[in-house]
């Protein structure tokens, strides 16, 4: 359990981790590349590890030092052929089409929450791509097995739950012979985590043609000395701005420049038309916080972020309506239940209710201990509710070393020492 102190201090300045999003493509594209690849300023952090870990039992050589990863040599030749993901559902679904590449098949298994996750579709499209996949009840654990020729041709992938599916996809059929066009529904979730993967993948030399309903991987060797820094995670930054708005206070952001490929930067839109005040400088962002009005916000491509944003919609003198959210069933947690349960454990009002969250003014809001669930963002958004309401508890504080292991230090060193 981790107490939280009600007495807030004023803020001056937080240093965002690096993009967890961004690491893990990084880390994938270098184990592609048979050149040498550094990338600078990744994020360390349980789920980046447990991609790490799997590509260097892929056969990879990869280096961790202080401030980067050293590629030097891709995966092929497996040396494990068991891969614990833990409950890292974008690992899984980054790594699992990686092994038509390699020379044996693999078993991938995760924790309980994990194997309760889709992932039906994926393995749907591998098979059609050819793979072999052995699994009860088309999900973790399975067993994988290679292809006899590379990921080739053009499928139709439906409705997905999550756009991981094609991320992953289009990052292993970058290492092949023939094309690979992948079509799916206009209204794909996360569609901006698929720009980041063609942008890196662009960056990388590699040819990729996307619109919203189509893209299309033309495989080349890969073969570069590539350099690529990790930019700061504007998930983090979501709960940062969440303090700002509902403390009024004002923060800076040292080495943050805006735009970034990240499509939850929009975060700082959306605390401008609450009324907060953005200032953009060459080496930093600075945002000035309150809430003047409700919000009305389609959230279908920002998913990591609601929660962040249903806490600071329970201290908004208006209704917070945020659309098409479904999808939040089907990551860490049933993000959905897990918002509702802990608004009203902490005396607010959240109704769901056909793809739409909707967070209702609450004069009664009070303490209480948290259901984390397991799931990094739900602790640390509510861990941010704390610091307006007196006697919040936060249960499983360690989940946060999902993606910012040290948000806790953050925390505790604006607001004072924990009390446990």
């Amino acid at each position: 359990m981790y107490r939280i102190l009600y007495n807030v201090k004023s803020i001056k300045s937080v240093t965002l981790p690096s993009s967890k999003s961004i690491t893990h493509r990084a880390l994938i594209l270098g184990a592609l590349n048979s050149g040498r690849t550094e990338i600078l300023n990744p994020l360390f952090s349980e789920d980046t590890i447990i991609t790490r870990d799997a590509l260097i039992s892929f056969g990879a050589d990869i280096e961790t030092l202080e401030d980067k990863f050293v590629i030097t040599r891709p995966i092929g030749k497996v040396h494990n052929d068991e891969i614990f993901l833990g409950n890292s559902g974008s690992s899984a679904r980054f790594l699992i089409p990686l092994v038509s590449h390699l020379d044996k098949p693999i078993t991938f298994s995760g924790t309980s929450e994990l194997q309760q996750r889709p992932f039906s579709q994926l393995f749907d499209v591998l098979r059609k791509m050819g793979m072999k996949i052995e699994s009860e009840d088309n999900s973790l654990p399975a067993k994988i097995f290679p292809v006899e020729k590379h990921l080739s041709g053009k499928y139709n992938l439906g409705e997905l739950p999550s756009s991981q599916i094609v991320s992953g996809i289009m990052m292993a059929a970058s290492k092949g012979v023939e094309p690979v066009s992948l079509i799916f529904k206009k209204g794909l979730p996360s569609f901006p985590y698929v720009k980041i993967t063609r942008n890196m993948m662009s960056n990388f030399g590699l040819n990729v043609e996307l619109n919203k309903s189509k893209v299309t991987v033309i495989p080349e060797p890969i073969n570069y000395d590539w350099n690529y820094t990790c930019e700061k995670d504007m998930s983090a930054a979501s709960y940062w701005c969440a303090y700002s708005l509902i403390n009024k206070t004002e923060i800076s952001f040292p080495n943050l420049r805006l735009p970034t490929m990240q499509g939850d930067e929009e975060i700082f839109l959306i605390a401008e038309k609450l009324g907060a005040e953005i200032k953009l400088y060459k080496d930093s962002v600075v945002i000035k916080g309150k809430i003047t009005s409700g919000l009305d916000w389609d959230c279908e491509t920002i998913p990591d972020i609601v929660p962040t944003l249903a806490v600071i919609g329970m201290f908004a003198p208006e209704p917070f309506v945020l659309r098409n959210v479904k999808n939040l069933q089907y990551k860490e947690s049933n993000r959905i239940k897990a918002i509702e349960e802990n608004v009203t454990r902490l005396g607010g009002k959240a109704i769901y209710e056909n793809g739409t969250l909707t967070l209702l003014p609450s004069d009664s809001l009070h303490g209480g201990i948290i259901n984390s669930f397991n799931d990094h963002r739900i602790a640390m958004s509510f861990a941010i509710a704390g610091t307006r309401i007196e006697g919040v508890t936060i249960d499983n504080p360690e989940c946060v070393s999902k993606s910012y292991p040290d948000f806790w230090n953050d925390f505790t060193e604006w607001k004072g020492k924990n009390d446990g």
